[in-house]
């Protein structure tokens, strides 16, 4: 007889899985080394200054504020020049009731021509001083305009005279409110700068609507 083999039931041997890792433990790492570089980035930045962009931009602030202030007081000398100069036409504008003759004009004319002449180049500089030169400029060639009207009118017969001389007149009114907010621009920009109050308006006859003297004396405000 055949021998008869037993055999033995293998159980399953279980084994242990590990468990998945935790995704917050994955962001948590992530979020620390993030903020670990963002404080390395900090610590070189503060050790090292400010970088090349902003070195550039205080060094153009410098230029500019000393550039400023190498042509403030020219200007402000020229604006006392242009006042002088043209306190005498301004008045016999003013004073003129009937057309001014060819020769009187042409006075006006020539010293008119004299000023507008002082403008003619305009040097880079900063906002306040661009805008005090600009409007003194625009202020000289208004009235240029209006000396030209003028003369327009010493040839021609009424009523068109009559219009020619008004139109002049309103011209002339312009310029020296034109003028008076350069002005104004101007005694701010000396003030800010330590130079006191400075006042270049242009003295008129009558009420032009220009922006008057703030009263404060001369020089005072540094």
């Amino acid at each position: 007889m055949g021998r008869t083999v037993r055999t033995r039931a293998v159980k399953p041997v279980a084994r242990a899985v590990p468990a998945p890792r935790s995704q917050g433990r994955v962001w948590a790492a992530f979020v620390t080394a993030f903020l670990l570089g963002l404080a390395v980035a900090f610590l070189v930045g503060s050790w090292t200054g400010p970088d090349a962009t902003q070195q550039r931009i205080a060094e153009l602030e410098r230029e500019e504020a000393d550039r400023d202030a190498a042509q403030l007081g020219p200007l402000t000398d020229q604006a006392r020049q242009t006042r002088d100069r043209l306190a005498p036409v301004l008045a016999a504008m003013a004073q003129a009731e009937a057309t001014p003759t060819a020769e009187v004009v042409s006075g006006w004319r020539d010293v008119v021509a004299e000023v507008a002449r002082t403008y003619e180049q305009s040097p880079s500089a900063g906002n306040g001083i661009n805008v005090a030169r600009s409007g003194m400029r625009t202020a000289v060639q208004q009235l240029a305009a209006a000396v030209k009207t003028f003369e327009l009118a010493a040839g021609q017969q009424e009523p068109g005279r009559g219009v020619l001389v008004a139109l002049a007149r309103e011209q002339r009114t312009l310029a020296v409110r034109t003028w008076s907010v350069a002005a104004v621009q101007l005694d701010v920009i000396n003030i800010e700068a330590g130079r006191g109050h400075v006042h270049v308006q242009l003295s008129t006859d009558g009420d032009t609507g220009g922006l008057a003297v703030d009263g404060a004396p001369e020089g005072s405000g540094r």
